[in-house]
């Protein structure tokens, strides 16, 4: 049976989703059935994101039971979720339509004016700040973010049944299959090669997304792989350089973060809660993109003033005892730079990184380039590799991170073992310090044992 290119919102009254702890997948179930489509959904792992969905109806299991399924209308399946998968094979066997995510979100983006946001870094970011700033216009956007808001504890709505927030994820060419409105890139790096191989791919693949979106395109012009792209698509820069068209200047990244942003001699200026030179780019890139689409700047940027944020994105955990722990997701080496450098801004002590590398391919790919963005911490721990599902390597492991480490200079140490990692490094620090807990990974869930033991040596 060949597979459908798009799965229609108004064709479909029931579906089964496999793999829906993921965070595209995840914002899809729950955006479907706000429209009072039965959801279903099944993922391999437990987590907080599969039993949230309960909440909103989705009856969710974990593991593979394909007797569960029922008489549903399709059956779609995350693009990591392989071919053989058994809830595939029954589904197939039953006659049920299947299809893979993107061909959902071709749908669901078709039903929508979609306003998009994609780059290497800083999209999830960009699509919720978008979200809080035309919720402050006073308007309901519905979106879907990879990762939950923490003002909405949310990353996904069904609000205004015209206009869709997305994040537009490269991995795996998904953006490649979305019908976009008006589009918003943040930069092009090298990434996702597994899939792409080569960055001429990757950078051919923006190419297509940019040519065929039907509004404006809007990108940040300081970045060489969007300025690359602006010359095969029609993009209308932003950023610091001289030829932008929405330009950023007096940037000041103190204890509160600020910039101004014009356009043909309007300027308006911007201030934000997230610290770091990223922050300020993402903040401009919304606000280019909505200023294209005519929408009222002035309460947007009041929106991104009180913006609270991207769980996992420089996320504060907590303060314990003059120690600032965060979780932040950075898992690419330009992420990393940005990320300790924007946690410079509000520390007066040492910059700790435990680095969790994410995937062995990306790991065997990119390990000597985290060596200097590492480096720029006081202190690092680096640990085993977040396989996210993929088989072990040969010869790739967390080492090669740390060796990198160290040949830039760093003060690191290989810990194999996340768990081992609180009891060895919670009574070095000391009050002023700040402590990332970096990675795509689950890194983040030691933050409480640390937090625990920082708390039993006061």
């Amino acid at each position: 049976m060949t597979e459908p290119q798009s799965v229609s919102m108004d064709d479909v009254r029931s579906i089964h989703m496999i793999g829906v702890g993921g965070s595209g997948m995840s914002g899809l179930a729950k955006l479907l059935a706000q429209r009072d489509i039965a959801v279903s959904g099944s993922d391999l792992k437990p987590s907080y994101v599969v039993d949230a969905l309960a909440g909103v109806g989705v009856e969710t299991w974990i593991g593979h039971q394909p007797d569960r399924i029922g008489a549903v209308d399709v059956v779609v399946a995350s693009s990591a979720v392989p071919d053989n998968d058994p809830e595939l094979r029954a589904a197939r066997a039953a006659g049920i339509t299947t299809a893979r995510r993107p061909a959902l979100l071709r749908g669901v983006t078709g039903a929508f004016s979609t306003i998009g946001f994609s780059g290497t870094h800083g999209k999830t970011s960009s699509t919720a700040m978008a979200v809080a700033a035309l919720r402050a216009c006073g308007l309901d956007p519905s979106f879907i973010v990879g990762g939950e808001l923490t003002d909405l504890n949310t990353g996904a709505h069904l609000g205004d049944r015209e206009t869709l927030l997305l994040e537009a994820d490269e991995a795996f060419g998904t953006f490649r299959h979305l019908e976009i409105a008006a589009l918003g890139v943040t930069n092009i790096e090298a990434d996702h090669l597994d899939y792409y191989r080569t960055v001429t791919a990757l950078e051919e693949a923006f190419a297509q997304v940019a040519q065929r979106t039907r509004g404006p395109v809007v990108g940040c012009i300081d970045d060489p792989g969007v300025r690359r792209l602006a010359e095969r698509a029609p993009v209308i820069g932003y950023g610091m350089s001289e030829d932008a068209v929405w330009r950023v200047s007096d940037v000041d990244l103190g204890s509160t973060t600020s910039f101004t942003i014009g356009r043909n001699g309007h300027a308006h200026r911007v201030s934000l809660h997230q610290p770091g030179h990223h922050a300020v780019m993402n903040a401009a890139g919304v606000l280019a993109l909505l200023g294209e689409l005519d929408y009222d700047l002035e309460c947007a940027i009041d929106g991104l003033r009180d913006f609270g944020g991207v769980r996992r994105r420089f996320e504060v955990k907590a303060r314990i005892g003059g120690v600032t722990i965060i979780d932040d997701y950075a898992h690419h080496p330009t992420e990393v730079t940005a990320t300790v450098e924007a946690a410079r801004t509000i520390t007066n002590g040492r910059v700790w990184v435990v680095f969790q590398p994410h995937r062995f391919t990306r790991t065997a790919g990119l390990a000597p380039a985290f060596g200097g963005p590492l480096s720029l911490a006081d202190r690092v721990v680096v640990t085993d590799i977040y396989s996210a599902g993929e088989q072990p390597q040969p010869g790739v492991s967390g080492r090669l991170v740390a060796e990198a480490v160290r040949a830039g200079g760093g003060d690191v140490e290989y810990i194999g073992r996340l768990a081992d990692v609180p009891e060895r490094i919670a009574h070095e620090l000391s009050a002023g310090d700040t402590l990332i807990l970096m990675g795509a990974g689950d890194v983040a869930t030691i933050w409480t044992d640390v937090g625990d033991l920082i708390g039993d040596e006061l």
